[in-house]
């Protein structure tokens, strides 16, 4: 990549140049199961514990022998003494030579026993009038049938949810290796915010949308319009993170200081991306003591640009870092919507059916329209009206779904 300014690119090249430089971290973290919940695998899970871990029931019915009632129908019933009952907890109990033994679902099954037969084939009585037969192995569930102690529960790279929580617990894990939280940092620059002339938004808003991605984040700013105390703080930031993000400072004005302190670093592409908002766009990689490449992010400080390029940007690629599935989400256009020669990023509400349409009187830095909106419209460079019903993509601005892969 060059240091000097670049001719302009598409958002997709962009966004490839960037994940083309990010790979799952290879650390790895060991947390207790109960803390893993949205954690991705980084290694295969072994079971502990045979699902179901003996014999048992799979219904309410009567434990007999598959010979003993190889004839029961209701024309020719057969009739067993009824030699106690099992409920769910209880110790097994031995089964006579033809006789039955009341059994509850989830209960395990005696010895010797090799069909349940359900309640509603029965009497109920005792003796027990067998009225219908069944299969041998039937309604029995098997030890080790759905998961055998020693073998393989999870396959490395599974996200971590509810059913996978609830599956390590019966297979008796208790904690797993996990893909780390990444380390993210964020460094804000402009005098106006060193001064506190104008709040740090940027800092709070990528901050927050970086934990909600599943990161641990670190701010290192804001950073007054000084190359020489930027380089040093990016040095410091690079050294201890895994992802740089910086905003502001990376336009064609004199105290563009992003620009000012990287433009003659190597490894460096600075220039415009075809998009509204968050055209001027920059990124690189800065090594570190340890050997390691760190790559830096550079937004724009425009806060709804900054935010929008995040999304688009930098979220992705945490993905990558933390083992997570890049995947996009899309939604059909509510109504029509004017395309232009490049990707427009518009703030959008969803209706009842799942579409999607652009709230009115967008502007590129309104953040009061991003904070009531649901999502961002990715509008395709068309330069034409992209029709209603089109499949756009589009960037959440709430994402629930991460907050629990911390």
């Amino acid at each position: 990549m060059a240091g000097s300014p670049g001719s302009t690119v598409s958002v997709e090249e962009h966004r490839a140049r960037i994940l083309g430089t990010v790979a799952p971290l290879t650390r790895f973290d060991m947390v207790a199961l109960a803390d893993a919940i949205g954690r991705v695998l980084a290694a295969d899970v072994t079971a502990l514990l045979s699902v179901p871990p003996f014999d048992h029931a799979a219904m309410d019915g009567f434990a007999v022998r598959a010979a003993d009632v190889v004839a029961a129908s209701e024309a020719t019933p057969v009739d067993l003494p009824v030699a106690g009952v099992i409920a769910a907890g209880d110790q097994v109990l031995p089964l006579p030579e033809g006789a039955a033994i009341r059994i509850m679902t989830g209960a395990p099954v005696p010895p010797g026993t090799d069909v349940v037969i359900p309640f509603e084939w029965t009497t109920g009585a005792d003796p027990v009038r067998i009225l219908r037969t069944a299969a041998t192995g039937r309604h029995i569930r098997k030890e080790g049938e759905d998961v055998a102690a020693g073998e393989i529960a999870l396959r490395a790279d599974t996200r971590l949810g509810p059913p996978q929580i609830g599956l390590l617990t019966s297979v008796g894990v208790r904690e797993v290796p996990v893909h780390p939280r990444p380390l993210l940092a964020v460094i804000s620059t402009g005098a106006e915010l060193v001064d506190g002339q104008i709040p740090d938004s940027n800092t709070a808003t990528l901050a927050s949308a970086g934990r909600a991605t599943g990161a641990d984040v670190t701010a290192f700013g804001p950073v007054a319009d000084d190359p020489a105390i930027f380089r040093e703080q990016l040095q410091k930031a690079a050294e201890v993170s895994d992802l740089v993000v910086t905003t502001g400072g990376v336009s064609a004005g004199d105290h563009d200081v992003v620009k000012a302190a990287l433009r003659d670093a190597d490894g460096f592409w600075f220039g415009p991306v075809a998009m509204k908002p968050g055209r001027p766009q920059g990124f690189g990689v800065v090594p570190t003591s340890d050997g390691r490449q760190v790559p830096v992010v550079t937004l724009p400080g425009t806060p709804v640009a900054a935010y929008a390029s995040f999304l688009l940007y930098v979220v992705p690629a945490l993905h990558v870092l933390a083992g997570r599935e890049v995947a996009r989400q899309t939604a059909a256009l509510a109504a029509p919507v004017e395309g232009a020669d490049r990707t427009v990023l518009l703030p959008g509400l969803f209706d009842h059916e799942g579409r999607i349409a652009p709230l009115p009187g967008h502007a590129g830095h309104s953040q009061r329209l991003l904070a009531v909106a649901d999502a961002l419209l990715v509008v395709p460079a068309t330069g034409k009206v992209v029709p209603e019903g089109t499949t756009v993509e589009v960037l959440p601005l709430h994402p629930e779904e991460d907050r629990d892969g911390r």
